[in-house]
C-alpha cells in the first residue's frame, strides 16, 4: 500500500481507515462467531488474534514505510533483487522499530481490555487481570488495599515493557518524521 501502487490501492486504504470509526462493540458478535467457528473460544488465542491486526497498526505501518527512501528500494531493484528479496533484506530490517512499537501497542490494548476477554474466555483461570480486579470487589464491601495492590501488579509489567521498548519508540518517532 505504501510503495507498490495498484488499481484501487487508495480506495482500499480509505476503506481500512474507515474501520477505525466502527466501535468495537459493533463487531463483538461477529468476532465471537468467528472465534467460536475456528475453535479458539475459551483460549488465550481468542483474545490475542483479534487484536493482532488493526486498522491503526495498518495506518502506522503504511506511514512508516512511506518514510523509507524510495532510492534504497530502487537501488536494490536495479541490482536485480526481487520484490520478496527487497522486502526480506531491506524493508523488514528497517521495520524493526515499527514492529516493536506495534507489538507493544497491541499487547497494551489486550492487557487492559476488559469486555472482550470477559466474553471470549470461559474459565476463571484464564481471565485477564482487569477481570480479576472486578472479582476483588465484594457485593457489600471492598478491600481497597488489595484492589490497589492488584492494580499495581497490573501496571508494573507494562511500565517495565515501556522502558524496554523506549529505544524503539524514539527510533520510530524519529524515523517517521523524516521525509
Amino acid at each position: 500500500m505504501a510503495h507498490l501502487k495498484f488499481r484501487g490501492s487508495y480506495l482500499a486504504f480509505l476503506i481500512a481507515l474507515t474501520t477505525l470509526m466502527i466501535p468495537v462493540q459493533v463487531i463483538m458478535v461477529p468476532l465471537f462467531r468467528l472465534v467460536t467457528n475456528h475453535g479458539f473460544y475459551g483460549s488465550y488465542w481468542a483474545v490475542i488474534l483479534p487484536t493482532a491486526a488493526s486498522a491503526c497498526g495498518f495506518f502506522f505501518a503504511r506511514q512508516y514505510i512511506l518514510a523509507i527512501p524510495r532510492d534504497l528500494i530502487e537501488a536494490a531493484r536495479i541490482e536485480g533483487a526481487s520484490h520478496f528479496r527487497v522486502l526480506a533484506t531491506i524493508v523488514l530490517l528497517l521495520l524493526k522499530p515499527l514492529i516493536a512499537v506495534l507489538f507493544f501497542m497491541t499487547l497494551l490494548q489486550s492487557w487492559n481490555d476488559f469486555a472482550w476477554p470477559l466474553i471470549a474466555l470461559k474459565q476463571n483461570e484464564l481471565f485477564t487481570l482487569p477481570i480479576g480486579l472486578l472479582y476483588l470487589q465484594g457485593k457489600f464491601g471492598s478491600d481497597f488495599g488489595a484492589s490497589m495492590a492488584f492494580a499495581l501488579i497490573n501496571v508494573v509489567p507494562m511500565v517495565v515493557l515501556s522502558l524496554v521498548f523506549q529505544r524503539f519508540f524514539v527510533q520510530g518517532f524519529a524515523r517517521s518524521g523524516i521525509k
